[in-house]
């Protein structure tokens, strides 16, 4: 039997790494900036809908055989059924930046969103052939296999590319070349951020430029030799950056800089304003820097509009006989409605009556509203138990039918709370610039039930706000099934 040592193990890498990365026709690709990190990105897609098309092919084969003749594929519904999940799969990856060298570096990262990101694809893909009663049409046994293989290729695969993209990140072979050129204070902020991220970038060079006036052949000779040094060397993208009073230098810079055969990008001067820049729109004959997005937009507006209507309808069908038992208990604990109606804001600012089971013995909808706290008197026998488990909330299904509430958003507050934590915590108030939920993103987190610090309260809004910025249908789909296991039971619900 022969023993490896550590220096034999070591040496094994280094022979290893060698024949791999030293030699091969990637790393002379990649060298010549024929491939590149987002190149890289979409090949690893691509491996992903092929390594889930051969696993489900394969797993047909063996469980299904290849007979299209009879009852087995009338419609060819095997492939139409891989062909939806690997599209919702490579879609919701998509859609959240899966596709990052940067995240592609982590292996850890890699196989969580694998797994997260399978099971929300194949259970989509399972809901869509129930909903259009042609589940009974497939093999079961076919689809279990399917999935567990596909995951496990999946494995298989990322690991493999987050060995060998973690060593082209170290070789420095995936960072993009940059080239910096400009004047004044934003300039030199600008460099010291990009020579600050030595993974993604790489400075090949940098030329601080006489402002134009007094020396203005002093910086057209400078710009003149920028360029000419950029001739021979290999550059991605030229990043400019003058104060708003040196226009002219600015179209000196980008009039010379455009010869090259690169990516020019201009840092625009907003006089020290610490703003988002989110993109440029144009407006009539104007260029204008978009700094806000609107939240929901196009078909987001109509997809998050039936999903809400659906999943509340289907719901209130299916908790009718429960919420009519409740009425009965609340009516049998003690004397009062069945419904508290509070006033709260909801969509734009925009006052709504929210709908609840009665849970206390006072019905508070004033200027001040005392939040319940552990041990309240005011809280009923059953309401202690319906705000324990959040079916005191079940009434707002109603408010998402008449389409003032979202199955998900930020929860609605009083009207009272809004205008005291309004004037507390910064950006409070753009958690109205969507319609507020029945549970959302600060719930599944843990911030239910009294908030008595408003240090506390402006942790909430951080997550309402993450919401807002990064809706999606997938992030919605995992609330949803996040609340049961996390947004329920908590002892913060008094």
């Amino acid at each position: 039997m022969r023993f490896h040592t550590p220096e034999t193990v070591k040496n094994f890498n280094r022979v290893y790494l060698d024949v791999i990365f030293e030699n091969p026709l990637l790393l002379k690709l990649v060298k010549a900036r024929i491939v590149s990190p987002s190149m890289l990105a979409q090949s690893i897609a691509f491996f992903d809908g092929l390594a889930m098309v051969l696993t489900g092919l394969i797993a047909k084969e063996l469980y299904v055989g290849n007979d299209f003749t009879g009852d087995n594929d009338q419609w060819g519904g095997y492939y139409v059924t891989i062909g939806i999940a690997v599209s919702l799969f490579l879609l919701i990856a998509s859609h959240h930046g899966e596709y990052n060298v940067k995240k592609l570096n982590s292996l850890t990262w890699q196989l969580g969103s694998v797994l997260s990101i399978s099971v929300a694809a194949f259970a989509l893909t399972f809901a869509v052939l129930f909903f259009l009663k042609v589940s009974a049409q497939f093999s079961r046994v076919w689809f279990a296999t399917w999935s567990v293989s596909s995951v496990a290729s999946l494995f298989l695969a990322r690991t493999f590319f987050a060995f060998h993209i973690r060593h082209l990140m170290r070789a420095g072979m995936l960072r993009k070349a940059v080239a910096l050129i400009g004047s004044g204070e934003q300039f030199k902020r600008l460099a010291e951020g990009i020579a600050a991220d030595g993974q993604q970038f790489k400075i090949i060079r940098h030329t601080e430029v006489a402002e134009s006036g007094a020396e203005e052949k002093t910086a057209r000779a400078e710009i003149a030799d920028f360029v000419r040094d950029l001739q021979h060397l290999p550059v991605d993208e030229i990043l400019v950056s003058v104060p708003a009073s040196q226009g002219k230098l600015l179209e000196t810079i980008i009039r010379e800089v455009q010869l090259l055969p690169a990516d020019v990008q201009v840092l625009p001067d907003l006089g020290g304003a610490d703003i988002q820049i989110l993109g440029l729109t144009r407006t009539g004959p104007f260029e204008l820097i978009k700094t806000v997005s609107k939240p929901l937009a196009g078909w987001s507006v109509f997809v998050k509009a039936a999903e809400d209507y659906s999943i509340a309808l289907i719901a209130l069908l299916l908790t009718l006989p429960a919420m009519l038992l409740i009425a009965l208990f609340i009516k049998l604990d003690s004397p009062g409605p069945v419904f508290f109606r509070q006033r709260r804001h909801g969509y734009n600012h925009r006052v709504i009556e929210v709908l609840k089971f009665r849970t206390m013995t006072v019905l508070d909808d004033g200027d001040v509203i005392k939040q319940a706290t552990r041990g309240d008197t005011r809280v009923t026998r059953v309401g202690r138990f319906l705000r324990r488990t959040s079916l005191d909330e079940l009434p707002q299904l109603i408010n998402v039918l008449r389409g003032e509430m979202s199955i998900v958003g930020p929860r609605p507050h009083a009207l009272a709370h809004n205008t005291y934590y309004g004037r507390l915590i910064e950006n409070y108030a753009n958690r109205h610039r969507v319609k507020p939920g029945m549970t959302g993103w600060a719930q599944v987190h843990g911030f239910r039930g009294e908030t008595h610090d408003p240090a506390m309260m402006a942790e909430r809004i951080k997550y309402d706000l993450q919401y807002i910025e990064r809706w999606s249908l997938w992030l919605d789909f995992k609330i949803i099934i996040m609340t049961p296991l996390f947004g329920l039971f908590r002892n913060s619900a008094f």
